[in-house]
């Protein structure tokens, strides 16, 4: 304690010979008009304390002022920075919304073109398992909103699969690429028959087989549902055959089609409640030019 007393002993002198001599100037500018050499002398000694006093006086105010500051910007960055992440929310929350509402509206588009022959349901898909993607999929509705087992599964594009069980509030789908869920094809082009049903080979693909070897099968040509076996009605679109392989017994071939629904974004599906009237002919040429093309040089499975 008795060092760090010494040490500020010298710098309280000062101080106080500095004051005594600023409280001299004082005193002797009041009573005098004019400053005595003594005088003079000593308001030069004392000029560059006083310099140097006011100096340390406004440099600390500035620097106060300087830390009050940069506190207030620094809140102020804070609050920048949670209305930042708050807007990137809001933008991320308002792209969902966008995106649903397109999803939704092609539905409901594909609802009125075909409301003459179809009744159906807006199901949202809560449900897909990692080991069973290309099989099974979960709805969000069930026979509280009228769905039943065996009612057809589609989106705007295409055939989805059926529904095979029911819950008040959920429905389980199997799926077309399932071997179970094996439906009727047909060639919309040329009314080629067949059976359609996942492929083994090409996954993500279908097969249609059961095709006589001089059937008019090509690369391009729609196939659709042939509405045989009572559960899949005629003319929905199944998918594009992209590639044609014949049978090793030499009397029969087959045809791999690229799916038309998109099976890795479903979101929302239509469920078909029940079917008015004939399909195929509701929207004349609609099936057609509903089916995204597919060029087969530029398809990965043709030479796998």
């Amino acid at each position: 304690m008795g060092r760090r007393w010494r040490k500020l002993v010298a710098p309280l002198i000062l101080l106080i010979i500095s004051a005594a001599l600023l409280g001299i100037m004082h005193w002797t500018g009041l009573k005098r008009g004019s400053l005595t050499i003594v005088g003079n002398a000593l308001r030069e000694f004392a000029a560059p304390c006083q310099r140097g006093i006011t100096l340390v006086i406004n440099e600390t105010g500035d620097w106060l002022a300087s830390v009050r500051e940069y506190g207030r910007l620094k809140a102020r960055n804070q609050e920048l920075k949670k209305e930042i992440d708050t807007l990137k929310t809001a933008i991320v929350r308002m792209e969902e919304v966008k995106q649903e509402n397109l999803r939704l509206r092609n539905l409901l588009n594909y609802t009125t073109l075909y409301d003459e022959a179809l009744d159906f349901k807006i199901a949202p898909v809560i449900g897909r398992s990692p080991n069973n993607w290309y099989h099974t999929l979960t709805l969000g509705i069930g026979s509280e909103e009228g769905l039943k087992k065996n009612q057809v599964v589609i989106t705007s594009k295409g055939v989805v699969g059926r529904i095979i069980a029911v819950t008040p509030h959920t429905a389980e789908v199997l799926l077309i690429f399932d071997r179970e869920g094996a439906i009727g094809g047909i060639v919309q082009v040329n009314r080629t028959p067949g059976v359609v049903e996942g492929s083994s080979e090409y996954r993500g693909y279908l097969q249609m087989i059961h095709v006589s070897r001089d059937a008019p099968l090509e690369e391009n040509q729609v196939v659709v549902t042939s509405g045989l076996g009572g559960i899949y009605p005629k003319g929905l679109v199944i998918g594009t055959i992209v590639k044609v392989i014949p049978e090793p017994n030499g009397l029969m071939k087959r045809a791999i089609i690229k799916p038309a629904a998109d099976f890795e974004r479903l979101e929302e599906v239509l469920v078909i409640t029940r079917v008015k009237g004939d399909i195929e002919n509701a929207v004349p040429g609609f099936n057609r030019t509903r089916v995204d093309r597919v060029n087969p040089g530029n398809n990965p499975i043709i030479n796998p």
